[in-house]
């Protein structure tokens, strides 16, 4: 929801990867497969979007950044490439975004249920300075 507000707001083209994973292989996240050809559609989805960035766009990249390790990888990778990085961090307490999640039951990429929201809550490492991102804090 975020991704697609600020996809208007900037504007900018989004990259949501559960959408390219459905168009491409009919996966959902929680298939089994889908860790391993998420990695090759992500390389996918990066090439197009440094197509889009050297055009003078704005790009989203809307997928799992929830370590620190993770926001790393992709923030060398942009700021390497010479590309300025921000990182919007949706602050919502884990209440919030279960009910959030019963709310958005029938979009097929995003079906998680209380105990999916649960799980992910304690994966996130919330971004720090230490990081050396840009980061924009959304309170939810």
């Amino acid at each position: 929801m975020l991704a697609r507000r600020l996809e208007l707001e900037r504007p900018a083209v989004r990259f949501t990867l559960d959408e390219w994973m459905l168009r491409l292989y009919r996966l959902r996240y929680d298939d089994p497969t889908y860790p391993t050809l998420a990695e090759g559609c992500q390389e996918l989805i990066w090439d197009v979007a440094t197509q889009v960035l050297r055009t003078g766009s704005d790009v989203i990249l809307d997928w799992n950044q929830w370590s620190r390790q993770r926001r790393a990888t992709w923030r060398e990778r942009a700021e390497s490439a010479g590309w300025e990085v921000v990182l919007y961090h949706l602050d919502v307490p884990v209440e919030r975004a279960v009910v959030w999640a019963q709310g958005r039951t029938g979009e097929v990429a995003h079906d998680l249920d209380e105990d999916g929201v649960r799980h992910l809550a304690a994966l996130f490492e919330p971004p720090g300075p230490a990081e050396g991102i840009e980061v924009i804090r959304l309170s939810g």
